[in-house]
């Protein structure tokens, strides 16, 4: 059996990072949920309100703007996982909390006047 070569599983690691392939695969999976309804492309460009051209560049080579993404999405009823995806994790609210605490001051004590040098 041949040893594992690590500079081959890091090329491999960095073609599923890199941004072309991950717009592609995005496409693929819009095509995917879109034929899981039995929608032709026609009828997903007219729902989502996108040109036939588009929808196809979309999906064949993850071409197009984010507004036109939504909107597929919306469309396919999957924008959920892209609300999911932009969601403020739960350790941002904690570390944000945390700084809140960290500005409010103590309330000044009751009968204390500050000295004004008399």
């Amino acid at each position: 059996m041949r040893p594992k070569n690590p500079l081959v599983d890091k090329i491999a690691s960095f073609t599923q990072r890199n941004p072309v392939a991950i717009t592609r695969q995005i496409g693929q999976r819009l095509r995917g949920f879109r034929l899981a309804k039995g929608w032709t492309q026609q009828e997903l460009a007219e729902r989502s309100g996108l040109a036939l051209s588009t929808l196809k560049l979309l999906e064949n080579k993850g071409w197009g703007s984010f507004q036109r993404l939504v909107r597929v999405a919306v469309a396919l009823g999957v924008d959920g996982e892209l609300r999911d995806l932009f969601a403020k994790p739960a350790a941002m609210e904690s570390i944000a909390a945390v700084k809140r605490a960290e500005r409010q001051r103590a309330p000044r004590r009751a009968g204390k006047k500050a000295s004004g040098g008399t």
